[in-house]
């Protein structure tokens, strides 16, 4: 349990490190940059959310899956991965931006004063696939530090070249596209030189064929986590403005410390599943994992609920001031995807993959539908309840087939917990209760928190279902 914990707080240093350094960047992005151009950001960066998909079909997920298998070849395994992703991305990158004026023009409306960032955008899709793909087998390889190291340097890059771009050139946001672009080759530069070893020649269709019957069926999972995260942006450029996207943007990237650390449970819950679920212990140890974590989930949340107007005024301007309102209600879709990887954790050893996409695609219809239905009448604010719905739905899909499975129970207590806890902090911050108020209320609730997880910790589980 403590390894596990060391990766994740290693892991999750390398990833916060760059969400930490966009949520410190938005004061100097939003006192330079229009609300329309921000909002265009967000658009092309959502973009590349689904591009990405097609251009590694999720071949790193199958690689990952199999990396302790016994029977595996591994360098076999690794190079065919690793050329079948080069290839795809390649050929992604170079429809699109021969079909650009298709897409920017005609579906998603964006204007050609940022043609230049998309193609930025556009050029970094071999390169990110090929990071993320790297970045896994550094994991793998049990080499945190390592990995910490690459993607601080990618860092660093990305903020130089973004930052100069924008405040001393004023070249828009062009240059945070091409400083991505430049942060990524820096890093896979870097990983590649970590996993020489794994890497040779050889290519292999029989393997090929393995990865994507593991891949392939989880698919629709990613296309409809894309629909879940992006579909809504896409709605209110649609329906209200771009300016109102730029506002909701902000909350996205302020509630993106969730997906940080969705990065780092990730990164160690995968390698600990596949290495440990066949031993006496794991049911023990997963359940006390589970718990902490919730804890650790509930404690942020507060904090980031109860103070979110200070937090947007500090890291924005007041013109920005609605989005408090949309960081209170993100938070709980975004915490619920924090526990998917465990919610699936049952489907992965099984390797049954399409009961991850029935779930997924089960919550993304409810999503689409009930956004559809209601942003006209309601506004943004249907965005996040209905995205948190979504996520109940797809949660408990995955769970009970995990359950079945795996023989995996799990303390379900904690999600009503949390879902109670957010509504609470809605009325508070929306009540306009004072800034003393809200300090002693967080106080009091992780003082409680505190002892809970010193419970977890000496062996018990504070909140039961059963």
């Amino acid at each position: 349990m403590w390894r596990f914990f060391k990766d994740f707080f290693i892991y999750g240093i390398a990833s916060v490190l760059g969400k930490i350094a966009a949520v410190l960047l938005m004061p100097v992005y939003t006192s330079i940059l229009t609300k329309e151009e921000y909002g265009m950001m967000a658009l092309i960066i959502a973009c590349k959310g689904i591009i990405g998909i097609f251009s590694n079909l999720e071949i790193h997920t199958a690689v990952s899956r199999d990396y302790y298998e016994k029977d595996i070849d591994r360098k076999k395994m690794v190079s065919t991965g690793l050329y079948s992703i080069l290839s795809l991305s390649l050929t992604v990158m170079a429809v699109m931006i021969l079909s650009r004026h298709f897409w920017m023009g005609r579906v998603l409306g964006i204007d050609g004063r940022f043609e230049l960032a998309f193609i930025f955008m556009l050029m970094s899709i071999p390169a990110g696939s090929l990071m993320s793909y790297f970045a896994i087998l550094t994991r793998f390889h049990k080499k945190p530090v390592t990995f910490a190291v690459g993607s601080l340097l990618q860092l660093l890059i990305q903020i130089g070249i973004s930052v100069y771009g924008v405040v001393y050139l004023r070249l828009g946001i062009q240059s945070v596209f091409f400083g991505v672009l430049a942060g990524e080759l820096v890093a896979i530069a870097i990983f590649v030189f970590v996993n020489r070893e794994d890497i040779g020649l050889s290519y292999s269709f029989p393997y090929l064929k393995r990865l994507l019957l593991f891949a392939l069926p989880t698919l629709p999972a990613i296309l409809a986590n894309w629909f879940d995260n992006s579909l809504g942006q896409i709605l209110i450029k649609k329906f209200i403005s771009v300016e109102d996207l730029g506002v909701y943007s902000i909350a996205l990237s302020i509630t993106s410390v969730f997906a940080l650390i969705n990065v780092a449970f990730s990164n160690v819950w995968n390698p600990f599943l596949f290495e440990n679920y066949g031993k006496p212990d794991f049911k023990k140890m997963t359940g006390r994992l589970y718990s902490t974590a919730m804890i650790a989930i509930i404690s942020l949340t507060s904090l980031l609920s109860l103070f979110a107007r200070e937090i947007v005024l500090l890291l924005s301007n007041p013109s920005y001031i609605d989005a408090s309102r949309y960081i209170i209600l993100l938070c709980f879709p975004m915490c619920m995807y924090i526990l998917f990887p465990v919610a699936a954790s049952g489907i992965s050893v099984s390797r049954d993959t399409k009961y991850i996409s029935i779930a997924y695609v089960a919550g993304s219809l409810f999503n689409i539908l009930a956004m559809l239905l209601t942003i006209r009448r309601f506004g943004i604010i249907v965005i996040p309840v209905s995205l948190g719905l979504s996520r109940i739905v797809t949660y408990y899909t995955m769970y009970i087939i995990s359950e079945r499975t795996l023989h995996l129970s799990l303390p379900q207590g904690y999600i009503p917990a949390l879902a109670l806890f957010i509504c609470i902090f809605f009325i508070i911050v929306s009540a306009g209760t004072g800034l003393w108020i809200r300090i002693a209320a967080a106080l009091v609730l992780n003082g409680i928190l505190a002892l809970c997880l010193k419970k977890v910790i000496s062996g018990g589980t504070p909140i039961r279902l059963r």
